[in-house]
């Protein structure tokens, strides 16, 4: 399975993410929806972004 790339999501999120080390949609999915809520500058409606883009290619959140 090849990697896709984060949707567009707020410049805060994008920050969060990459400080976790997370840079496609497979990374964001097995981290899972709780730690994800976790990192700081990152809330409900980066996961909504995520949620829909994963939907996308079948896949969801770990929890």
């Amino acid at each position: 399975m090849s990697a896709h790339p984060l949707p567009k999501i707020s410049a805060p999120a994008s920050r969060a993410l990459a400080g976790a080390g997370i840079t496609t949609l497979e990374q964001a999915a097995a981290y899972g929806q709780a730690a994800l809520l976790q990192l700081h500058g990152f809330g409900p409606q980066g996961i909504g972004i995520l949620r829909e883009a994963l939907a996308g290619l079948g896949l969801e959140l770990a929890d």
